[in-house]
């Protein structure tokens, strides 16, 4: 049912194709005639600890799109592997010590963790001499929870998204006036595409990791061709390197009212040069990507879905360190003027709830998991698109016939408009969809997981 999907969404309504010469509407599908009178569809939910199937087909997609915009495919030419690629990762500031893993490279033997003496101001001891293993609960958990700025903490995730904004549009300006153009100038020449993917660390903050593409400009908008020679990786680099260390957005300072607090990336930066072949290859960069976005805030999955109340948080076995960056966030967001200012600094639009309260489960980040530019490659609606068609083509050809709509036209043909009127019925199988026995005579069932515009000719 539904591909296997743990929670899968019950929906109940119709959907009818319009003729547009005549106007005839005639029913396509109606899920009256299925068990339950409901139909069942994927949740889609990202999250591995959530739905296990859905997860990994969002995976799969997310590697998919990642690999296109670097090698080719879906739209793509494969001249795109020749253009410039760097891939990024940015990181938070530090908001006080936490216990991490150190060690001599990769895989190597274990350091003490922070290697200090004396005491804290709040007396506690300032270091940690243990050798901290991979799986170690303490892993960014605080050394002194008193000395960590939560609040701090969470206003830096709520402003990523944001400060992302303000570091991709500066990028242009920074290219710009290292190549003696203007940006008018050099938006004539070059497009800067990227694809992101949000990393929650294990100190509650986010972390992004970027493939940064350069394409030029030719004849048409949609036109993707190689850069001008002069936008090397070096210079692409160079200005990216400059633009982290320089910008910053303003928001409403936490610990002072009438203060501003400057929202920066942390000193951590590393950027790498991507390659057909060696080190960093297209392949395992698309890997690496997709492997974060399937993990939830925490490890435990307690917190995949929102807090509803400080009284919801109390239910929760969380870790202390994740108990109170939630706290923290329902603490801020219930100071009216500075939810409203943290919303408005970082680009959210007023809503039922503040920011924080309604994005305490991600600590304050409101962001997607990952996003692209509009021209870095395909889409995730193109590929479940895709992949409907084939279902329904597969169902209709091992049927007998081919896929078509009401009016016996092969499906999608530009004389037939799709109207779906569709309604949610709840989550799960349970309740009347889990009806059993035959269905009534003369229904014909779905054979696609979502409610499809089609049916096979006879």
């Amino acid at each position: 049912m539904a591909g296997g999907c743990s929670s899968p969404i019950r929906l109940k309504g119709h959907t009818d194709h319009v003729d547009t010469a005549s106007g005839e509407v005639r029913r396509a599908f109606s899920s009256a005639g299925q068990p339950g009178r409901v139909v069942h569809v994927r949740c889609n939910n990202r999250r591995e600890s959530v739905c296990p199937a859905c997860s990994r087909t969002y995976k799969r997609d997310a590697r998919r799109l990642v690999l296109a915009g670097l090698t080719g495919g879906d739209g793509l030419t494969g001249d795109v592997a020749d253009h410039p690629a760097l891939f990024v990762t940015l990181t938070a500031p530090s908001f006080g010590p936490v216990h991490s893993r150190r060690s001599a490279g990769k895989g190597g033997q274990a350091r003490a963790c922070r290697p200090r003496r004396g005491t804290c101001p709040h007396g506690r001891p300032a270091g940690c001499h243990v050798r901290h293993g991979d799986g170690d609960r303490l892993l960014g958990r605080p050394v002194c929870a008193d000395c960590f700025d939560y609040a701090g903490a969470v206003v830096w995730n709520a402003m990523l998204p944001m400060l992302w904004k303000v570091t991709r549009d500066r990028l242009e300006s920074v290219v710009a006036a290292a190549s003696g153009r203007s940006v008018a100038a050099l938006r004539r020449e070059l497009r800067v595409t990227f694809v992101k993917a949000a990393e929650m660390q294990a100190r509650g903050l986010v972390h992004l990791h970027v493939v940064i593409r350069v394409d030029g400009r030719g004849a048409a908008p949609e036109d993707i061709v190689a850069p001008p020679g002069w936008a090397s990786l070096d210079l692409m680099a160079d200005c990216l390197r400059d633009v982290t260390a320089s910008v910053a957005v303003d928001a409403l300072d936490p610990a002072d009212s009438a203060g501003v607090l400057p929202v920066r990336w942390g000193a951590q930066m590393d950027v790498r040069a991507l390659a057909v072949d060696g080190p960093d290859t297209s392949g395992k960069i698309a890997n690496y990507l997709a492997k974060y976005l399937t993990k939830s805030v925490t490890g435990s999955g307690l917190l995949d879905r929102p807090v509803r109340s400080l009284a919801h948080l109390a239910r929760l076995a969380l870790d202390p360190h994740a108990r109170r960056m939630v706290e923290t966030c329902w603490t801020l967001g219930a100071v009216e003027g500075f939810a409203a200012a943290l919303d408005d600094a970082a680009g959210r639009k007023p809503g039922r709830l503040p920011g924080l309260h309604r994005w305490s489960h991600g600590f304050g980040f409101g962001g997607h998991w990952i996003t692209k530019s509009r021209r870095y490659s395909t889409t995730f609606g193109a590929l479940r698109g895709a992949r409907r068609v084939y279902a329904r083509t597969m169902a209709a050809v091992m049927s007998g016939g081919l896929p078509v709509d009401a009016f016996g036209r092969p499906d999608g043909d530009p004389r037939t408009v799709v109207i779906g009127a569709w309604s949610y019925a709840g989550r799960g199988s349970g309740g009347a969809s889990d009806t059993t026995g035959p269905p009534p005579a003369g229904t014909r069932w779905a054979a696609v997981r979502v409610p499809g515009s089609w049916r096979a000719s006879r």
